[in-house]
């Protein structure tokens, strides 16, 4: 070995170790009734559950980013922990950085385990970490720039949004938005509602659709199960999709495919010319439209 680098190293190591700096902070907050709850990192995770009626408690971990060449990265974060960005007005709590703070978060990441009533309306936001929550009914909204997003028992009118992870949400109890750039979407509802879901190049399956439908991806296969009880509008560029309706399900069906073909499990009253690549027809006699178009997959009924 050169004796040049192995004198350095013990140099270097310390001075890595030091620029890594991290601590926590525990508050709990007293509210009354269902409490208006927004939360907004730039890069840790966000993870929210229901604990008691009458209190919000958040835990954070601050860390500073180990890349990071700044010599005040521990004075800082001793900062965060003894003045956490948690502003509370009345039944308003806003967990985030002010504008004038920028400086002293800047290379921070903070980690977010809390828990608030069930009641809450949630809004939760993060530019590279994850978000999880479960149990809470008002919720209003979940973004993470390029993070995966888990939801589960949550309320109706949720819209839940990432750049390129994947969405998982399950339980969801009424109508739903759901929108990723590049992630798979997977989605199981337990009530009726209207259902908007989105993805650039991944996988969309859908369960317990009671409602309008739109669905959609840039190259990925579509899944959905459901009663179209409205319009339904499901279409890929390059895969395929698969609809599995309920036997007494009523509706008009327009479905077409580029290079693919079409399965009919239903029986169908077709009109026009038979053609394997594009069928219209009723259903149990008609009802909603149902409209499936694929770019060069197929396409099952059933």
């Amino acid at each position: 070995m050169n004796p040049r680098i192995a004198l350095a190293l013990p140099v270097l190591l310390p001075t890595t170790a030091a620029l890594a700096a991290e601590g926590n902070f525990d508050k709990t907050l007293t509210v009354t009734g269902a409490p208006t709850v927004s939360i907004s990192e730039g890069s840790g995770y966000i993870h929210v559950y229901p604990g008691s009626d009458n209190q919000v408690h958040i835990k954070g971990h601050v860390h500073s980013n180990p890349n990071w060449f700044g010599g005040d990265a521990d004075a800082r974060v001793k900062d965060i922990v003894a003045s956490p960005p948690i502003v509370q007005e009345g039944n308003t709590i806003t967990v985030a950085p002010r504008h004038a703070d920028s400086d002293l978060f800047q290379n921070i990441s903070i980690d977010y385990d809390i828990t608030t009533p069930k009641a809450t309306a949630l809004k939760a936001h993060t530019g590279s970490g994850s978000i999880e929550i479960g149990g809470i009914q008002g919720l209003a909204s979940a973004g993470s720039g390029s993070g995966s997003i888990h939801v589960d028992n949550i309320g109706p009118n949720a819209r839940i949004t990432t750049g390129s992870g994947r969405i998982q949400a399950t339980n969801v109890h009424g109508a739903a938005t759901l929108q990723t750039g590049s992630g798979s979407v997977d989605l199981a509802l337990t009530a009726a509602g209207d259902v908007k879901a989105q993805t650039g190049s991944g996988s969309i399956h859908i369960d317990g659709v009671a409602g309008a439908l739109r669905a959609g991806t840039g190259s990925g296969s579509i899944e959905v199960a459901g009663n179209p009880t409205d319009e339904w509008r499901v279409e890929t560029g390059s895969g395929s999709i698969h609809l599995r309706l309920a036997p007494n399900a009523k509706f008009n069906f327009n479905g077409g495919t580029g290079s693919g073909t079409i399965h009919l499990s239903q029986p169908i009253l077709t009109q026009g010319d038979l053609n394997k690549h594009h069928v219209t027809g009723t259903v149990n006699g008609g009802g909603p439209t149902l409209r499936a178009s694929s770019g060069s997959g197929s396409i099952t009924l059933e």
